[in-house]
């Protein structure tokens, strides 16, 4: 079958002889496949380091969103306190003035 191919395709004989030889020397055959393995390792590598920088970027962008969340929350809080801080202020100055009004009052009876 061999013999035919070549007699019929002549530049086959070039093909089948490079074939053959590697065929026969285990060594470079073995050399080949552990090169096709690391070349594999690699893609497999990157693969997962690029899976990993998307699981990554997505953490950075809710990390992003809740700090947003938090600065939001915090100004509220801070209006929230001085709103507070006001309302103590005018129940100060109302106390001091039910005082004075008691005082006033006491005198006069």
């Amino acid at each position: 079958m061999i013999v035919r191919l070549i007699t019929e395709y002549p530049q086959f004989k070039i093909y089948y002889e490079e074939i053959y030889q590697l065929c026969r020397d285990t060594e470079k055959v073995m050399e080949m496949f552990s090169k096709e393995l690391q070349e594999l390792d690699r893609n497999t590598v990157q693969y997962m380091i690029d899976e990993m920088q998307e699981v990554i970027d997505a953490q950075k962008e809710d990390l992003s969103k809740q700090k947003n969340v938090i600065n939001t929350q915090k100004e509220d809080l801070s209006k929230q306190k001085d709103v507070i801080d006001e309302q103590k202020a005018l129940i100060n100055a109302q106390k001091s003035q039910i005082e004075k009004l008691k005082k006033q009052l006491a005198e006069k009876e």
